[in-house]
């Protein structure tokens, strides 16, 4: 009885580490798009110009931290919701081409940016529940 409790109450520590919330800014080519913002599907939204991803710049994702002790992975979705690419191993920051993210435009429509988290260690990613973190939609503005 106590040994299931205890697995129990190390389950739900586990669960709630996980899902711990970072902030993170998005800009393109220096600008900030968004600031320290978290999880928010309809307030995370970016307009990009056609101006701006036909520069030869980046798109840049800074987390406010990183946890060695988590893998963290950036997924992308387009506007039906399939996975359309997704980048492992990433670090406080990430960065794509506009020109990258432009032919991610072109096929998808609008895109959704997530991001999932799970431990190193293989016995507790074992346990944990994860769940794709919403970091922005991408949209290209219009005229």
């Amino acid at each position: 009885m106590k040994k299931s409790f205890l697995f129990a109450v190390v389950c739900w520590l586990l669960s709630t580490s996980v899902q711990a919330q970072y902030t993170w800014c998005v800009s393109i080519q220096g600008k900030i798009k968004l600031k320290h913002v978290e999880e928010n599907r309809e307030g995370n939204l970016v307009l990009l110009s056609q101006e701006e991803l036909n520069k030869s710049a980046f798109f840049h994702i800074n987390f406010n931290r990183s946890d060695t002790a988590m893998r963290r992975t950036i997924l992308v979705n387009d506007s039906a919701g399939s996975g359309m690419q997704n980048w492992e191993e990433v670090k406080k920051q990430w960065k794509i081409p506009t020109r990258e993210l432009k032919n991610l435009i072109d096929k998808g429509g609008e895109l959704s940016f997530y991001y999932t988290e799970i431990p190193r260690d293989i016995n507790k990613a074992m346990v944990v529940k994860v769940r794709p973190v919403h970091l922005c939609t991408v949209k290209r503005a219009m005229k």
